[in-house]
């Protein structure tokens, strides 16, 4: 017994040591699953940057330890309340113990967290920590640990705006905006601009001081209303006070509330289209947010729908439910924005030119329906005036112009009113613009808005050329696209036309149909790129060959631009054989089966332009008595008027018909095998379904 109490101090220190030992172990196992899991990891990255350190880290670990839900809740209530700027530690022991207080009462509800209006979501931290948030939970790995299975990636809690000024409207890009506000750089376009307008032997440029008008009004970017009335998608611009004060947001078009907004707009005849809300909203993943909208975009939207996906704004906007406010407030609330006309002047070529447009427009206050129709009937007054005082002038007597558009159909139809009225009214100023001012307008405003992104993009470097049998210069242009470019895209030689073909092509456009080559041509003379399309009048529809771009250049912006040159020039065929509006535009591509492309980015390059895979077996015949036929392409369609969801067969039959005729020289369509094969499985059909390129 002695032994034992002797030995006994021994053998506690030894078991107590092991304890210890033991509960070292357990506290680091502890630490390292605290420091080194998915929620730490989302905090380094996410609010680091928002100067978290590491006790307030382990503090968060430890409060959130419990709910996947409470751990994203804890970081978007940390990027609201820091805004995404850095902030010391005793400010995030505050910040972490509200959202305590936050998360306990919301417990029991929605997580909603109320912001007064949307100017904490405009600032580029905010939006920069929010861009970080989505990118960490995009990770397939992170959204498993995280149990997401959100179909679209949303933040869990909902933000209550108590003021929103909202209208169906798009902001522009601003020149200050894109010329990241180097007002060095905007002087010297305006300047150079303006020197190659005043050149004499040039009557029909603009005067400089319409150019002045036009520069002034783009600056700080105007508004334009999108078309609400009908196939409207959601988009709509939440503001404070000022345009520039606003976010873009989608309405919600599932459960009721772009409808119930488009009402609200439909009915609101005591002021302007604008209404003043409360919004629930829900910020999403950009990217997967705006694919997912695509499928419901009008054609005649789709650049303003473009416009904001291509916001600064690091995710998208939905408003999912929203109170119309019916207060004394609301009676008085004003958002400032521009009102505004936009001529051009005229001349035989149909393309529109930014450097030859005039802007009218008034700075306003719209705070009332009086102050409103004030404004429009002074910003016409304002055009009447100046077109007076350009024609009072004997040497501007051939000058022409036309309308182009306004900020909404109201304004369009009371300038086009009010013009109709003076000339008919035999006044002095009625003679002296009578057939000088064309109210007809030959453009989309989508045509003219991408116009002005082009013509000031700081990368405007390109020129095109259309090829022709006439001129050696482009003849010679063309023989370097092919050897260059051409034969580098389409390794296939059954895809592959040879150049004698293009040459006999280029002679073959009659009163039926059209067909081009245009080229696109950088600073340095050099082909980096071009395009193969034609018109077919029966069917008032343009095809798309080809477009190709040097490898070296691809993914920069050069195909996007070529495809717009394209559809300028198929619209202006659509105005001179037809008198109407392009209907359609079809391309062949590569089916994601066929493509020899590691990574399928021109499915999304055709996606992003409203083209969807008409759902038949589409047969290429052979190009040549040496060549195959192929079976491995895509025939695409992307409506130019309206969304729609499928299409008469028999409509398809005649645009393939020309197609096989003139674009492949086959005499005779229906005796070509291809065209049998593929006339009887349409046949056989009520409707083509149109299937989306890239899936959601």
């Amino acid at each position: 017994m002695k032994i034992f109490f002797d030995e006994f101090p021994f053998f506690l220190e030894l078991f107590l040591n092991i304890v210890e030992l033991f509960a070292i172990f357990i506290s680091m196992i502890t630490f390292f699953t605290f420091m080194f899991n998915k929620f730490s990891k989302a905090m380094k990255e996410i609010l680091s940057p928002c100067g978290m350190s590491f006790i307030p880290r382990v503090r968060a670990l430890f409060i959130c330890r419990k709910s996947q839900i409470k751990k994203r809740a804890f970081l978007e209530y940390a990027i609201i309340k820091t805004g995404g700027t850095p902030v010391i530690n005793p400010e995030w022991h505050t910040i972490i113990n509200s959202f305590k207080t936050y998360y306990a009462s919301a417990e029991q509800g929605d997580l909603i967290y109320l912001i007064s209006n949307c100017t904490s979501l405009i600032y580029k931290d905010f939006s920069d920590a929010v861009g970080r948030y989505f990118r960490f939970f995009s990770q397939k790995k992170v959204q498993k640990a995280f149990g997401i299975q959100e179909e679209q990636l949303h933040w869990v809690i909902k933000l209550h705006m108590e003021e929103a000024y909202v209208t169906p409207t798009c902001l522009l890009t601003g020149l200050l905006s894109q010329y990241n506000e180097n007002w060095e750089e905007f002087i010297k376009r305006y300047v150079s601009t303006a020197y190659i307008t005043e050149d004499d032997s040039q009557r029909q440029n603009v005067l400089s001081n319409e150019l002045y008008f036009t520069f002034a009004w783009l600056l700080w970017g105007p508004s334009y209303e999108v078309d609400y009335q009908k196939y409207w998608e959601g988009i709509c611009q939440l503001s404070y006070g000022d345009e520039s004060n606003s976010i873009p947001a989608i309405a919600d078009t599932e459960t009721g509330v772009a409808d119930d907004l488009k009402k609200l707009f439909c009915e609101n005849k005591e002021r302007r289209y604008g209404e003043l809300i409360s919004a629930d909203i829900l910020l999403y993943d950009k990217k997967p947010f705006y694919l997912a909208q695509r499928s419901n975009v009008n054609p005649n939207n789709k650049y303003f729908y473009d416009k904001i996906e291509g916001s600064e704004l690091s995710f998208g906007v939905k408003i999912v439910q929203f109170t119309a406010c019916s207060n004394y407030k609301s009676k008085k609330y004003y958002s400032t924005a521009y009102v505004w006309l936009l001529f051009e002047i005229e001349d035989e070529d149909y393309s529109f030119k930014p450097e030859k447009s005039v802007a009218f427009f008034e700075h306003a206050n719209l705070a009332n329906n009086n102050t409103y129709d004030f404004l429009i009937s002074t910003l016409i007054d304002k055009s009447i005036k100046h077109f007076e005082s350009i024609y009072l002038k004997p040497e501007n007597v051939n000058r022409r112009y036309r309308f182009v558009c306004a900020m909404n159909d109201r304004i369009a139809l009371e300038c086009r009113n009010r013009y109709n009225e003076i000339v008919e009214s035999e006044t002095p100023i009625g003679k002296l613009i009578k057939g000088k001012i064309i109210m007809d307008t030959k453009h989309s405003p989508a045509e003219v808005f991408a116009s002005y992104d082009e013509f000031f993009s700081p990368s405007k470097l390109l020129k095109y050329i259309e090829v022709s049998l006439d001129d050696s210069k482009t003849l010679s242009a063309l023989g370097q696209f092919y050897t260059d470019i051409y034969m580098d895209v389409f390794p296939d030689e059954n895809e592959r036309e040879t150049f004698d073909h293009f040459l006999q092509y280029l002679g073959r456009s009659a009163d039926a149909y059209t067909y081009h080559v245009i080229l696109a041509i950088n600073e340095l003379g050099k082909v980096v790129g071009g395009g193969v399309f034609d018109y077919f009048k029966s069917s008032n529809t343009g095809v798309i060959e080809f477009i190709a771009v040097r490898k070296d250049m691809q993914s920069s912006g050069v195909g996007s631009m070529i495809y717009r040159h394209i559809v300028s020039i198929m619209s202006e065929n659509a105005y001179q054989m037809n008198g109407k509006p392009l209907d359609y535009i079809c391309c062949e591509i590569d089916s994601p089966e066929y493509s020899g492309a590691e990574i399928k980015k021109y499915l999304y390059f055709w996606n992003k332009n409203n083209y969807w895979h008409l759902n038949f077996n589409y047969i290429q015949p052979a190009l040549s008595l040496g060549q195959q036929p192929v079976t491995g392409l895509w025939f695409t369609i992307a409506p130019q008027q309206a969304p729609v969801k499928s299409i008469d067969p028999q409509f398809i039959l005649l645009i393939l018909h020309d197609y096989f005729k003139y674009a492949m020289a086959i005499d005779d369509p229906k005796n070509c095998r291809e065209y049998i094969l593929i006339s009887e499985e349409l046949l056989a059909k009520e409707k083509v379904e149109l299937e989306k390129i890239v899936p959601d």
